[in-house]
């Protein structure tokens, strides 16, 4: 027996101090046999593999498995950095995760204001090397605040599993750091089997970038499944527009005194009929059961199958762009780097997505009223634009026109020829779908380049980017004290993390109107020069709380600054890099009047 028929209901919890959220008592392992947590392992800069290390003569009841991520990935580490403190029932469950390995993953920051449509993501999928057993062990997502993780998976035989049997599998969201005060409770969206961060304005999945900026730490939330598995898969969002936050997985499973069988080969699906479930004029084993969308139906069930707002009847299977995916599994149907999103309606007052589905029929509720409307045609020649790489037909690509920002001629984006994560639309332009980051040029329109300083969003982004690694030292030496026996010096982590969340609010406010996209010929010119010297100062702090945290790491571990070569960061050099950052913004910003 893998499973104890008892349950567990956590009832210490707020004794010892951790606020637990929990819907569901865990299944415990067998008498005598506790958990373990996987090992990851990296091979590349985007994958790696799992394994579960244990004493003679005990197995995990989970198989192998390798793990790869794809989209906006600034990087994936294999680290120790989220413990999972006690009083959480998935400790309780499978033993403690004081040394456990897991899988950092951080997004690129959103650079775009708030209100606009979420576009950067991460998908990390991991492929068991067998089917696993239907229960036995369990996985946590760690370090949800300023983001949202929701989570897909496919059966034994590679079928999708339905959303509602994995939202079933959730048993608690929990604080899991013993640093904190135990508030930093995560919320979970049943709907979407989706964890979102304690610091978002909803409870539920987000579609659009908040406007919160705290940044808490150690929310967390964990699962045991209930179905056998062949693979499971991640997808990760930051929701605010500045940071680029990041998440951890762990997994554990209970320990046999069996030997797990050798791997197999997973069974082949059954091909599906040549029926027309969703009567789309697609025949079901043309559709298939994948879920290209990741909304939880599967293409033969769903009326949009890409969830590009163009029903899959209106596009159907063709393939113009010739990327071997067909139309209604393409979100980008002509390889013109614009989204049929966009193309559809690109006019400014076109409906948006609501990012809600009540129906489950895989049209987006905002737009089941639009679905049966005529594609826009700008150019009347009976090809609609999502299908045209000339959509107003002046003789330039539609690539050349809606990537010019600058209005000089050029396309200032240039396609990469690379498509991570499959989902029709090339690398180079996933982050550039929504009408403002578009030069609506392609469709004939009277849209003026850009002010130019929408170019400021890299420069932003840059910022951002050495302020974290800069803001990073100060726990990092922090934790090198503890593991030489020091005490954790709290009062430089929080004054530092307070520090960075000054910096960035001050970096939002004063330049959130270069966010804006307005024509040239309204344009004016506003000096700032006093928040380049508040953002320099606020460096400068937070490089002297790096500074004597690295001090006293190099002090607790009896080592002295010159006893041996420093293979720390430097911290001065972070400085440095960020204050060159800072001069990079410029003096005077564009906004629209």
């Amino acid at each position: 027996m893998l499973w104890n028929a008892s349950r567990l209901i956590v009832t210490t919890a707020c004794v010892l101090g951790y606020a637990l959220n929990a819907y569901a008592s865990p299944q415990t392992c067998s008498e005598g046999l506790s958990g373990v947590y996987a090992t990851f392992s990296q091979s590349t800069a985007t994958s790696g593999t799992g394994s579960f290390a244990l004493p003679s003569g005990r197995y995990s009841v989970l198989p192998g498995f390798t793990w790869e991520g794809a989209g906006t990935i600034q990087y994936i580490n294999v680290g120790l950095d989220e413990p999972l403190g006690g009083g959480n029932s998935m400790v309780t469950t499978y033993g403690s995760a004081k040394n456990a390995s897991n899988l950092n993953v951080r997004t690129k920051t959103n650079s775009i204001p708030p209100g606009s449509p979420i576009t950067k993501k991460i998908l990390v999928t991991i492929r068991f090397a067998q089917a696993t057993p239907s229960s036995g062990w369990g996985f946590s997502v760690v370090d949800l605040d300023v983001d949202q993780v929701r989570f897909r998976a496919k059966d034994a035989n590679g079928v999708d599993v339905p959303v509602a049997t994995t939202a079933s599998w959730f048993i608690q969201t929990f604080d899991a750091s013993p640093t904190v005060d135990g508030s930093n409770l995560p919320s979970w969206d049943a709907a979407q089997a989706a964890v979102v961060g304690s610091e978002s304005t909803s409870s539920t999945w987000r579609a659009t970038i908040d406007t919160s900026s705290g940044d808490t730490e150690a929310g967390a939330a964990w699962f045991q499944p209930n179905v056998s598995l062949s693979e499971i898969t991640f997808e990760y969002q930051s929701i605010v527009q500045t940071g680029a936050p990041s998440f951890h997985i762990l997994i554990a499973a209970c320990q046999s005194a069996q030997v797990v069988p050798s791997p197999t080969a997973t069974p082949t699906p059954t091909p599906l009929p040549a029926g027309d479930s969703d009567a789309d004029g697609i025949p079901d084993n043309q559709d298939g059961s994948s879920d290209p969308d990741g909304d939880g139906v599967p293409n033969y069930l769903d009326k949009d199958s890409d969830g590009d707002t163009v029903t899959d009847i209106t596009e159907g299977a063709g393939d113009p762009d010739g990327d071997g995916l067909p139309n209604f599994a393409d979100g980008d149907s002509d390889g013109d780097g614009i989204g049929d999103a966009i193309e559809r309606d690109p006019t400014e007052d076109a409906p948006l997505p609501s990012g809600n589905d009540g129906n489950g029929d895989g049209i987006d509720d905002g737009l089941s009223a639009e679905t049966n409307t005529p594609l826009t045609d700008s150019d009347g020649d009976g090809i609609p634009n999502s299908s045209d790489t000339d959509s107003d037909n002046d003789n330039k690509t539609d690539t050349d026109e809606a990537f010019d920002l600058d209005g000089n001629g050029v396309a200032d984006v240039a396609p990469s020829g690379e498509d991570a994560n499959q989902n029709g639309i090339d690398d180079a332009f996933d982050d550039l779908q929504s009408r403002d980051s578009l030069n609506l040029a392609f469709v004939g329109g009277t849209s003026d380049a850009p002010c130019d300083s929408v170019k400021l969003a890299a420069k932003k982004a840059a910022v951002t980017r050495r302020l974290i690694a800069l803001a990073d030292r100060v726990p990092s030496f922090a934790r090198r004290m503890t593991t030489c026996g020091g005490a954790y010096p709290s009062s430089l982590v929080k004054g530092a993390t307070a520090m960075r969340r000054a910096f960035e609010r001050r970096l939002a406010s004063a330049f959130k109107d270069i966010e804006l996209s307005c024509p040239t010929t309204v344009c004016s010119k506003v000096t700032k020069t006093a928040d380049h010297r508040a953002l320099t100062s606020f460096a400068n702090d937070l490089f002297q709380s790096a500074k004597r945290s690295k001090l006293n790491a190099i002090k607790m571990c009896g080592e002295t600054p010159s006893s041996k070569p420093d293979r720390r960061p430097k911290t001065d050099a972070y400085l440095a890099q960020l204050v060159s950052d800072i001069k990079k913004l410029p003096r005077t910003v564009s906004r629209c009047e």
